[in-house]
This record gives structure tokens, sequence and C-alpha cells, in this order.
């Protein structure tokens, strides 16, 4: 039992240490990429090449849009701005909209027919227990309306939770939708503006979307407890 537990703090050193290296290389190696994304020149090359894609584009970043949401731990944001970038605060806006959508709609219903059995042994398992309290919750449309409104709360994680509510699948799609928009237009003019070499635009947009984040992460942590709390 000694062995082990010497073994362990220093397999996990090693391994912190690699990924730190690897992260390192992985930014050495994209350093030319970032450089030429900051040129002047970046923004024309970037509408050039999504003219030339077409419908191929739009279908492809759809389809990315929507595997984001079937794959919850894929964070949403990278999509989202590259859709800002390629066509523009709102035509980005209404395609990531459309995938969220098209995948929560798939979700909702899989999670719905499966049961919560089903998820309970995954990864999601511990988040399902965190918002038990929305199964039997008298407020719920509102409660649910809050939380995807919120920035900093697993939006795409909330998809399988409410799947396992008596939330109709309606009322769900027509909620969570509608209280993306804030959330996914700020990263979609992000986007829009850093293709338009807008950098203190887009950097700003960042640092108000990232404080609002942070504040939102703490709101959910403390009405998360509180409502675990009073179930108990």
């Amino acid at each position: 039992m000694k062995e082990e537990r010497t073994k362990r703090p220093g397999g996990e050193r090693a391994l912190l240490l690699a990924a730190a290296v690897f992260f390192l290389i992985l930014c050495a190696a994209c350093l030319p990429l970032i450089r030429w994304m900051f040129q002047p020149e970046f923004g024309p090359w970037l509408q050039g090449k999504v003219e030339a894609m077409g419908m191929w584009g739009v279908l492809a970043l759809l389809g990315v849009q929507i595997l984001q949401i079937v794959v919850a731990i894929i964070p949403g944001e990278p999509v989202e701005l590259a859709a800002g970038a390629m066509y523009g605060a709102f035509g980005g806006l209404a395609l990531c909209l459309l995938g969220c959508l098209i995948g929560s709609a798939a979700v909702f219903q899989v999670v719905r027919k499966k049961g919560k059995a089903a998820f309970e042994r995954t990864s999601l398992g511990q988040k399902l227990q965190e918002y038990q309290f929305l199964q039997d919750e008298a407020r719920l449309e509102g409660i649910v309306f809050l939380l995807y409104f919120i920035p900093g709360t697993p939006k795409d994680i909330l998809v399988y939770v409410c799947g396992l509510s008596p939330l109709p699948l309606g009322r769900f799609l027509l909620l969570s939708t509608l209280a993306r928009i804030p959330s996914v237009v700020t990263s979609t003019w992000a986007g829009a503006s850093f293709a338009g070499n807008n950098l203190w635009l887009t950097a700003g947009i960042f640092l108000c979307t990232g404080l609002l984040g942070l504040g939102g992460i703490w709101f959910q942590k403390r009405y998360l407890a509180k409502k675990n709390q009073k179930r108990e």
C-alpha cells in the first residue's frame, strides 16, 4: 500500500509535465498560424475560402455544431467563434441556433426514451445528480430559462438533464433556444470582429464575456447548493 501511495504522486506529476510539454509544443507549432490570423490579409482570405465552399461550408459547420451539442463535453465557444468569423455575427448566430435546436431535440428525445439509468454510470452521472431538483420543481420553465440564460452554465449538459424532467420537448426547445441567444451572439460577434481585424473590439468582447462567465459560474454554484440543500 505504501509503495502505491508513493508511486501515484510521481505518476501524476509526470503526466502533468508531459501535458505541459505537449501544450508548449502545440503552441509553438501554431505560432505561424496565429501570426497569420492577426494580419490584415487574413479577413479577405477567409472570406474567399468561405465563398468557395458555398453550401458545403454551411452544412459542415452545422454538422459540427450538432455534434458539439450531442457530445456535451466539447466546448461550444470555438464553434461559435468560427461561425461568426465565417458568416458574420448574425449569420453565424442563425447557423449556431439551428444546430443547437437540432442537436438538443435529438439528445432530449434519446434521453427521455432511455431513462436516467442509462446515463447514471457515465461521466454525466454526477451532473444529473446535481440537477436532480429539476425533476420535481414547480417553477420548472422559469428555472430552465434562467439556467440557459446565465453565462457559464453547462448548457449542453443541461439538455441531458432536462430530458429527464417533466418539461415537454416543444417548451424546452423554445426556452433553451431563446435563452442561448445572448451567449451565442457575443461569441459570433467576437469571431466576426476578429475576422474583420477589429482586434480591440474582439478583446473587449472577450473581457466582458469572461467576467460575466465568472459571475455566472459563481451564481450557479450558489444556486445549485441552495436548491439541493432545500430538497434534502
